[in-house]
């Protein structure tokens, strides 16, 4: 899984429970171009991105996948005027901090089954820390109360191919280092499941047609790295020596 796979898996699990703030565009990322959007709203920032030295090596149709263990934290901040303490259109009155209180309810759903089965079903671990309230950090006149909560994030970072760029012999692989295609060019999942089709054209060499690379939108990778190739041997020849029973 990529870091941007990642950021919008977690998007779209926040805007689960929050539905009616994602309807409204209520929900964003920290650190952005866009103007923060009126109260309540939930702002997401992540973490350091951690991952292990040394990768976790394994072969798929003899082509190497290095497996990167990671982590980070998903800071998630909810702004919010509050509930009023009374239903008296005629009464101002203050409002009651619903930060904290709310924000926890969202750890209730982060801690439950419907969540671990959505981690189980994209490979990603979720534990909670603390929720705390951060109310009288910031003086803001667009809303009245904050809370905040650090989610420890780890999921699983793949480089596939003898170049590390997700391909193989002008092969392309899923980021969990499953091919896109098969021999024959029919397109798989990221399970490996053959999809409807329809298969990839084959050229002169036999061999399918793959769709030509596409670099990091800073420009990384090429076709030229993509078309490297791992390479292996079907067979070994050993020559054993005969020793002079002379000698032993």
């Amino acid at each position: 899984m990529t870091q941007r796979e990642l950021k919008r898996l977690l998007y779209a699990l926040v805007g689960t429970y929050f539905a009616v703030l994602q309807q409204q565009g209520n929900i964003v990322w920290s650190k952005t171009k866009p103007v923060n959007p009126n109260s309540p709203y939930v702002s997401l920032k992540m973490g350091k991105i951690k991952r292990s030295y040394r990768p976790i090596r394994r072969f798929s149709d003899d082509v190497t996948v290095n497996s990167y263990p990671s982590r980070t934290l998903l800071e998630v901040n909810m702004y919010t005027k509050g509930a009023a303490v009374t239903d008296d259109p005629n009464v101002t009155a203050a409002r009651e901090n619903t930060a904290l209180n709310d924000l926890t309810e969202f750890v209730n759903f982060l801690g439950s089954e419907f969540v671990d089965s959505w981690c189980l079903a994209n490979d990603v671990s979720i534990d909670c820390n603390q929720v705390h309230d951060l109310t009288e950090l910031v003086n803001d006149t667009s809303w009245d109360y904050r809370a905040m909560i650090e989610v420890k994030v780890g999921y699983t970072q793949h480089a596939t191919g003898y170049t590390g760029t997700m391909y193989d012999d002008g092969r392309p692989y899923h980021s969990n280092g499953n091919p896109k295609y098969d021999k024959d060019g029919w397109p798989l999942d990221p399970d490996g499941n053959r999809l409807p089709g329809p298969p990839l054209e084959i050229g002169p060499d036999g061999k399918p047609i793959y769709p030509p690379a596409e670099s990091t939108p800073s420009g990384g990778g090429s076709q030229d790295l993509a078309d490297q190739s791992t390479g292996w041997f079907d067979s070994v020849e050993i020559e054993y020596k005969k020793e002079d029973s002379a000698n032993g």
